[in-house]
């Protein structure tokens, strides 16, 4: 049985961050709940199976049916019908390993890999440069790609404008009123080439 404690902060977090093996399906939990009034419900998803169960005062609970993937789960803690606060509980990771499921909190699976990925970057000098300068090729090619964004973005409200303004059946009487039927938000930039284009 594996224990979730839930914080003051809103977060759940398992006391065992070690991988663990679920038998048959079931995944056997105890939830520490805080001593409040009320009630306190688990809600959990999983590939499909959505869960809701009232919390017994023990905080034990079984679910059925889980499957590999990723476990996502919460504690609501109502008070005479009221949702009072809801406990984010840390997602688990979920495996197949030889026909049974292996289970791991995210937080810690993600940390293990983040170190891990770490420890590659740090060994590998030369990979670390190329990654620098891939990574500012990408950069500056990004920064080229929105300015040509902004140019033709630019050319298309003032066609855009340009045809609110004469064509009739649009009735367009003025800059201002294309700018406020439309919602457009404009950059300084187009505010002063709309201005000079319609003077």
């Amino acid at each position: 049985m594996k224990t979730i404690k839930l914080k003051s902060t809103g977060i759940g977090r398992y006391d065992d961050v070690s991988p663990f093996i679920i038998n048959d399906n079931k995944l056997s939990l105890h939830i520490e709940l805080p001593a409040l009034n009320g009630e306190f419900y688990f809600l959990a998803s999983n590939n499909g199976l959505n869960v809701k169960k009232l919390l017994a005062f023990d905080g034990n609970l079984v679910l059925e049916g889980v499957t590999a993937g990723e476990l996502l789960a919460e504690v609501r803690h109502y008070l005479k019908g009221e949702l009072i606060k809801t406990y984010k509980v840390e997602p688990l990771i979920l495996k197949e390993v030889d026909g049974k499921l292996s289970a791991e909190p995210e937080i810690i699976a993600v940390c293990r890999e983040f170190n891990g990925l770490k420890e590659t970057f740090n060994d590998d000098r030369t990979r670390t440069a190329e990654l620098e300068e891939s990574l500012k090729t990408a950069i500056k090619e990004l920064e080229n790609q929105l300015k040509l964004l902004q140019i033709n973005l630019t050319s298309l409200l003032l066609f855009a404008c340009d045809d609110y303004l004469n064509n009739v059946y649009l009735g367009g009487e003025s800059v201002e009123g294309f700018k406020e039927k439309y919602g457009f938000e404009l950059t300084e930039e187009q505010k002063e080439k709309l201005r000079r284009y319609y003077k």
